[in-house]
């Protein structure tokens, strides 16, 4: 478990549909404006685009793995010495999917693809669910798991085991405010069943599903505590997450020893 702090940034977006250009220098300017020392920047669900479940519209906007949007990424965390968290739609092998990526100073990306597709938007008509759990990626002494938007509503899918240990959970999303109670609740379980910081990234401004307020961004410590200074005028959400106190909390209150032991079933 860590024994160093980790300084953590949730940087909102309000994206302009389909302009990756344009986004992505609205990313660039944000982190420009973070504290120095931060270690790792979480953004929203398809941040270079905006979400969309249109099929014309995501023909135009999806990209491969190594395209421009993640090859610039890449520089942006290679100049800041920074680790950038969030998801993108991909084209890959003639399907689609809503991929996260990990990328490290160094360039090395690991993905996610997000298993729980949300149905009433009618996303598995279009996406691809993935086959796989979120890697667990070690990042300067901390274990980080992602899960995306929808996948939150699943305590079992994100659930700490020790086979799958972890630190933080990261979800990037695009949640409208209707459904915000859902949203910072289910959040808030997550973090206290599994004894992890957990760190949720919305959208800014309003698409056509919905609209995305400053301040629904969250950051929640392992006890349920709402954490980090926000900006109000940006919605950025700075905090530094203490990992010598996670692992004392942890010792001392193991209420993941009793935890019932399961299978999750990928067919």
């Amino acid at each position: 478990m860590p024994s160093t702090d980790l300084r953590l940034a949730i940087v909102p977006i309000d994206m302009i549909p389909g302009d990756t250009a344009a986004n992505l220098d609205s990313i660039e300017s944000k982190i420009a404006s973070l504290p120095a020392d931060t270690d790792l920047v979480v953004l929203p669900e398809m941040c270079n685009t905006g979400y969309t479940i249109d099929p014309g519209l995501v023909e135009r906007y999806a990209e491969p793995s190594d395209g421009y949007t993640l090859t610039r990424l890449r520089a942006i965390a290679a100049s800041r010495n920074i680790a950038i968290w969030g998801t993108i739609a991909v084209a890959d092998g003639g399907r689609f999917y809503n991929r996260g990526f990990m990328i490290d100073p160094s360039g090395h990306t690991d993905y996610y693809d997000k298993r729980h597709l949300f149905v009433l938007g009618r996303e598995p008509m279009l996406y691809t669910p993935g086959e796989a759990q979120a890697p667990i990626v070690t990042f300067r002494g901390w274990k980080i798991k992602m899960s995306i938007c929808y996948d939150l509503r699943f305590p079992v899918w994100n659930r700490w085991t020790d086979e799958a240990p972890y630190d933080l959970l990261v979800i990037p999303a695009n949640w409208p405010d209707a459904r915000e109670f859902a949203w910072r609740n289910l959040l808030l379980a997550r973090a206290i069943e599994n004894q992890a910081y957990v760190a949720g990234c919305n959208r800014l401004g309003s698409d056509l599903y919905g609209s995305y307020r400053h301040d629904i961004s969250y950051l929640f410590n392992h006890w349920g505590d709402e954490i980090g200074r926000r900006d109000n005028a940006t919605g950025i959400i700075t905090a530094t997450l203490d990992g010598k106190s996670l692992d004392h909390d942890r010792a001392r209150f193991p209420n993941l020893a009793a935890a019932d032991d399961f299978v999750i079933s990928m067919q």
